[in-house]
């Protein structure tokens, strides 16, 4: 391995090691007692922050989720996430009210307008029956850019929103294979007759949430006998309302 390439190798792994004492500092010097309560202060899920504290992965934790980790300890994200600059968070009015990624795309010669960018979603990891308080797999390739004006007028919080593609015929005709859909992480309460996307059998799907005789159901749109609907069961978790959908004509 020539001395280049091994500084670069040496450096990537010793942030990805030490992220983890800077993270453990951090939460002794904001009072934070558990990774529990760690995972309730920064909506992160307690097993990537497990993950993170122990220096599990081939890579780092992903910027999203140390900044929210960063806020909820006080601290500034550049600190905790390279170690360089000073630990001290800057006062919120100088700081992205979001940490969701702003970008610009150009309309035409004379226009631009602001989106932000949606990661596409995976898999769930299943962790509990309360909400999905496991960890997401995203495709890092693949990534939607939303109007950010549309974003604001929904009243939604950029860093909720995830994509997901719409496998199968099951939810036809109102979607069909490949279009993809716009999911609100934080709307996970069941609406009966309203898409969701859930963690069914250790995977995300879109269903019609359906509420009958005490019971909630996943129903398909596709009325054809082999898309009847199923029962929730006990590990079936709700990921996010659908909110938008996006669909391709050629």
């Amino acid at each position: 391995m020539n001395s280049a390439l091994h500084t670069t190798y040496t450096h990537a792994y010793s942030l990805r090691m030490t992220i983890a004492n800077r993270l453990d500092e951090a939460m002794k010097a904001a009072g934070i007692p558990s990774q529990n309560a760690l995972a309730r202060l920064s909506d992160i899920p307690q097993p990537t922050i497990n993950r993170i504290l122990k220096g599990v992965g081939k890579k780092g934790p992903e910027a999203h989720t140390v900044v929210r980790l960063a806020e909820a300890c006080n601290v500034s994200f550049q600190w905790l996430y390279e170690g360089i600059g000073p630990k001290e968070r800057e006062p919120r009015t100088q700081r992205e009210e979001t940490p969701a990624e702003t970008i610009r795309v150009s309309v035409d010669d004379g226009d631009s307008g602001k989106f932000v960018g949606v990661r596409m979603l995976t898999r769930v990891i299943h962790a509990g029956m309360d909400g999905v308080d496991g960890d997401f797999e995203y495709d890092d390739g693949i990534a939607l850019s939303l109007p950010l004006d549309w974003v604001q007028a929904k009243r939604l919080d950029p860093a909720k929103l995830v994509a997901l593609k719409v496998k199968g015929q099951s939810m036809y005709p109102t979607m069909r294979e490949g279009d993809v859909v716009i999911v609100n992480t934080a709307d996970r309460n069941p609406l009966d007759g309203e898409l969701f996307a859930v963690n069914h059998h250790h995977k995300p799907v879109v269903k019609r949430l359906e509420r009958e005789g005490g019971g909630w159901y996943l129903a398909s749109d596709n009325r054809a006998p082999a898309y009847g609907r199923r029962p929730v069961e006990e590990d079936t978790e709700i990921v996010g309302r659908v909110v938008r959908m996006q669909v391709d004509f050629i």
